[in-house]
């Protein structure tokens, strides 16, 4: 099984954001976040179902895995898991296409 994680532009300035505003405050802690990000992404690999449906988007397959304060937004696509946002817990609701910068 040929299982990819694939990240979409949007989740990737996702983390891109997130990191750039840790890192006015805390350089150290923005690198430890967005690696931990991803890190945490990768147990989907051997578990793509480890993650909660998302009742907002429960409409289109997707989940969410939680790391720290941010829900990885996925869905699975045959063999692939597609990440659609990583999206701050306190913004509430997931949304695919309002930008977080």
């Amino acid at each position: 099984m040929d299982r990819k994680l694939v990240w979409t532009e949007r989740a990737s300035g996702d983390i891109e954001a997130i990191v750039r505003y840790i890192e006015r405050r805390d350089p150290g802690a923005a690198a430890r976040i967005g690696f931990g990000i991803y890190d945490r992404a990768q147990i989907l690999f051997t578990q793509p179902e480890a993650g909660t449906i998302l009742d907002e988007l429960r409409d289109g397959g997707w989940r969410k895995l939680i790391f720290l304060r941010w829900k990885i937004v996925y869905t699975i696509r045959d063999e692939n898991i597609i990440i659609g946002r990583v999206w701050p817990s306190a913004m509430g609701e997931a949304d695919l296409q309002t930008p977080l910068d």
